[in-house]
């Protein structure tokens, strides 16, 4: 069930708009207002998810059979769910391959090593 979901009296109603649920549907067999297929892309629920994402994560769209999905931009990125994925996760890219956390990464600097000087042949 969507976590913006509530019934009132008998009624699905929206916690976002205040309104019917937009993927709900009557049950014959229930007698009550049940969700409909759909229900995780509800755009409205995905807003207001991504309205508490701190500066520098990622959302995730959703979890499937051990993988996240990750929204990075303009493209979506499946990466090993290792670490129990929430709305969103901190991704490190190196070399194509992504690590994801559920805190910022600490990147270490590298000093920078001092070359030898060398002479020149003459």
């Amino acid at each position: 069930m969507c976590e913006f979901a509530y019934y009132n009296s008998d009624r699905l109603l929206c916690k976002i708009t205040k309104d019917n649920c937009l993927y709900s549907k009557y049950c014959d067999r229930q007698h009550k207002y049940i969700h409909r297929d759909g229900v995780e892309n509800c755009y409205m629920a995905i807003d207001e998810k991504r309205k508490d994402i701190p500066n520098g994560a990622y959302y995730v769209r959703f979890v499937k059979k051990g993988y996240a999905y990750i929204e990075l931009g303009d493209k979506i990125v499946k990466v090993k769910d290792t670490i129990g994925v929430n709305n969103y996760v901190y991704v490190f890219e190196n070399n194509g391959e992504y690590e994801i956390s559920l805190s910022p990464f600490k990147h270490e600097e590298t000093t920078p090593t001092k070359k030898r000087a060398t002479r020149k042949k003459t």
